[in-house]
């Protein structure tokens, strides 16, 4: 048995705690938006918090070009930490003294929508500059962690909820000071911004699975809602045991593989078959729906690692058309056929319908799509402080894609080309992608004899890196 338990540990790929905070701060989330039972209708307030963050999203990708990188903006850390601390404190004030409910309630919500903004483009700037395997394993743990984190919250009494609440943006923006700590200076995101052509095919995907999660309405209601959490788990859990017992054989295209029959089950209407049936639909929307939270992740993150397109506009965009599609399938529930025997004739159909579509459009985008894709993106300028090695970095990108499809490179392979034609060593490598040093070198063997190159010399040539 300890020989056992000494095999599996040895599998746990290290995560340090402070790249976590991406996952943390949905803690927050979960307890200022969904759990508290204010004076105001629950779908109303659900509502306006989504939609404002949607705008305030939108806003910074109006003017993206000026204020990337946001890191750097003097104050923005405190600004974002006082938003959503300022927008708990406002919302448990009016558990406390439900008669200033009326006041109180819009106005924090606005702060929070603004501070959830900033910290969701703030995480995922981070994410634009590690590789994807890196991005899915710190956000699924993250992801974790906060649903053992709400079910313990769950049983504080509400002053500790309260302070654990206000705590929450507090680590997670320490945690994410703390990670730019971890990479080079010359990895952190530049004051550089080019015009791209936008991945509309996956996000569509997504906005059509967020619509048809919106569709659940049950999964937005109670305190704490555990289904939500459990889906949340399992769909975290998928994904980072994966990457723990595959590591560089983990395929991303089963996160995709999976969502899909899993959003196809939660379309059957259980509750009329079996006692507390809604549940299991419920746990598959949420499961379905958090799978392709973390794929779309990956996919942006890599965009911007890999080609240099700027994560907040990449991530706002993809946020907001996410967060209005739930939004819009809330309120296409109202008209929903009802979940009972007396309307299972027109509610069928419905569903077929939809389950149809989700099949269609999935498969269509993303059966023959590797993840190293551009997924349409194209450079169309670029501008900044340093507009050269920004298309650089996009023109190394297209070149190593380029090499992978000519020479038949596997996907692994294709990304140690990448890290390779960045002028990563073996043993940087070796960090990012957590293998072992021998299994780089193998694959470095492999892609020279490939590409019929025999030193990083003629690799920089064939790429067209200069080396002076």
């Amino acid at each position: 048995m300890r020989g056992l338990l000494d095999r599996i540990w040895e599998k746990i790929p290290p995560t340090p705690f402070c790249f976590l905070g991406m996952g943390i701060f949905r803690v927050w989330t979960g307890i200022v938006n969904d759990g508290l039972v204010l004076p105001a209708p629950a779908g109303s307030t659900y509502s306006f918090f989504d939609l404002a963050t949607a705008a305030v999203l939108l806003l910074l990708v109006a003017l993206s070009r000026w204020i990337v990188p946001l890191r750097q903006r003097a104050g923005v850390f405190v600004f974002t930490g006082f938003c959503m601390i300022a927008c708990a404190c406002m919302r448990f004030y009016t558990v406390v003294h439900p008669d200033l409910a009326a006041t109180l309630t819009w106005p924090a919500l606005l702060l929070g929508a603004v501070g959830i903004a900033f910290i969701l483009m703030l995480w995922s700037e981070f994410f634009g500059c590690i590789n994807p395997l890196r991005v899915a394993l710190y956000y699924s743990t993250g992801i974790i962690v906060s649903v053992f984190i709400l079910w313990v919250f769950k049983g504080l009494a509400l002053p500790w909820l309260w302070a654990g609440t206000c705590a929450v943006p507090i680590v997670s923006l320490g945690c994410l000071w703390r990670a730019y700590k971890t990479l080079p200076a010359s990895e952190w995101p530049h004051a550089n911004w080019g015009k791209f052509s936008f991945p509309w095919k996956p996000i569509l995907v997504v906005s059509l699975y967020s619509f048809a999660f919106g569709l659940h309405e049950s999964v937005f209601s109670g305190y704490l809602n555990t289904s939500s959490g459990e889906g949340d788990l399992f769909a975290a859990l998928f994904v980072y045991l994966g990457i723990m017992f595959r590591r560089e054989t983990f395929k991303f295209s089963s996160i995709w593989k999976l969502a899909m029959p899993l959003m196809l089950v939660s379309l059957v209407p259980f509750g009329l078959f079996v006692p507390q049936g809604s549940w299991i639909s419920d746990f598959c929307a949420v499961s379905s729906y958090m799978l392709y939270t973390i794929l779309i992740v990956v996919i942006l993150s890599n965009l911007s690692y890999r080609y240099g397109v700027c994560a907040l506009w990449l991530f706002g965009i993809e946020r907001a058309v996410r967060l209005v599609s739930v939004q819009a399938g809330l309120g296409a529930s109202a008209f929903m056929p009802a979940a009972d025997p007396q309307h299972l004739g027109a509610l069928v159909p419905v569903t077929a319908l939809i389950a149809i579509i989700i099949i269609v459009v999935t498969t269509f985008f993303f059966s023959e799509r590797q993840l190293s894709s551009p997924w349409g993106v194209l450079l169309k300028g670029a501008a900044g402080q340093d507009p050269e090695a920004y298309l650089e970095k996009n023109r190394i990108g297209m070149k190593c894609r380029e090499l992978a499809k000519q020479y038949e490179l596997t996907t692994r392979e294709e990304e140690i080309l990448l890290l390779l034609a960045l002028k990563k060593k073996p043993a940087a490598i070796e960090a990012e992608l957590y293998v072992a040093k021998s299994t780089v070198k193998t694959h470095i063997k492999h892609i020279y004899q490939k590409l019929n190159v025999h030193s990083r010399q003629e690799l920089f040539d064939l790429v067209g890196i200069q080396t002076k």
